[in-house]
């Protein structure tokens, strides 16, 4: 995995838009009815930088295009930053709003896991998974 740098051209307040699973581990019933994130949905086990969309670049019915069951959660730039974390825009052919969120390698997985709890916890609804819309 190549040496991430933050990217200044990314604000703290801007907002991130994560992809959420339409799958039971990447959310959690609240004891009030309502819906939460899980870490599960900011952490990757494969790579460990979590995949998200630049708000200011995209749509949301653009960032579903893969997959209209699926949900999107957003969270400011700054909190990953706050966290250690890298942030940095890593356009693709097909998506140029394509952005990455980065853990510093130094983070063992309790640490990561606890790091995606944060988001997870600070990220708001934009769009819910399928299963979970009235």
């Amino acid at each position: 995995m190549p040496q991430r740098i933050d990217d200044p051209s990314i604000d703290n307040d801007d907002w991130l838009w994560r992809r959420i699973r339409n799958r039971p581990q990447w959310y959690a019933q609240n004891p009030d009815g309502t819906y939460r994130l899980s870490s599960v949905a900011f952490l990757d086990s494969y790579t460990n930088e979590v995949s998200v969309d630049l708000a200011k670049l995209t749509t949301q019915e653009f960032a579903l295009r893969s997959d209209a069951d699926d949900g999107l959660a957003q969270i400011n730039a700054g909190l990953p930053r706050s966290l250690q974390h890298v942030v940095t825009a890593d356009p693709e052919p097909d998506n140029p709003a394509h952005a990455l969120i980065c853990p510093p390698s130094t983070l063992s997985q309790g640490q990561r896991k606890s790091s995606a709890r944060l988001m997870a916890q600070a990220a708001e609804w934009l769009v819910l998974p399928q299963s979970l819309r009235s």
